[in-house]
């Protein structure tokens, strides 16, 4: 299971198309809101981000950012994390902000 976890995480740092910035805080995921066009998550423990995004428990993305593969696998671990109760850390950008002014996911997710 760990050599899954791995592949996962080395083709999503491979296959994003930004440049991450740095690792958010380490924290279960609370509640997801998921839209045809992007998506919000509400997760603990979140450093506040250097972009002056809102709120510091809170990361979305555009799901244009990604191509379809990278998309399937996002969806993947974080319906995984959400659903398992796993706690995730994720790379935010320290210079952009994403969808409703939240910190912007950059595709990097990891299982502590």
């Amino acid at each position: 299971m760990k050599k899954n976890k791995l592949f996962i995480v080395i083709v999503l740092l491979l296959l994003s198309e930004t440049a991450y910035s740095g690792w958010n805080g380490v924290g279960v995921i609370e509640v997801m809101y998921i839209y045809p066009s992007y998506a919000v998550v509400v997760q603990g423990r979140s450093s506040p981000g250097q972009a002056g995004c809102q709120d510091s428990k809170v990361w979305s993305f555009y799901w244009s950012k990604f191509d379809a593969a990278t998309q399937a696998r996002i969806q993947s671990m974080l319906l995984t994390a959400y659903t398992a109760q796993l706690p995730i850390q994720v790379v935010v950008s320290d210079s952009t902000c994403g969808p409703e002014g939240k910190k912007d996911f950059t595709g990097y997710i990891q299982f502590p």
